[in-house]
């Protein structure tokens, strides 16, 4: 149990961080060539791919986590 709080606790605000950096580099691309301000699709293949990546890492912890529960 622990270590899914330590994951959840450090993965959430690396994972806010890198959309945010990702978010700043896609605008500021975009501003640079002339494109439009309309980011709302871009921005949600970000959150989506975030979202799969912190499912992916956490996954292994809740399995065995069920594992202890279903066992016992």
């Amino acid at each position: 149990m622990g270590n899914l709080a330590l994951k959840m606790l450090f993965i959430i605000p690396i994972l806010f961080f890198v959309d945010y950096i990702a978010m700043i580099m896609v605008g500021c691309i975009s501003c640079l060539l002339g494109f439009t301000c309309n980011f709302s699709s871009i921005g949600l293949i970000i959150m989506l791919i975030s979202l799969v990546v912190f499912i992916l890492a956490l996954l292994p912890d809740i399995k065995s986590l069920f594992k202890k529960h279903t066992v016992s």
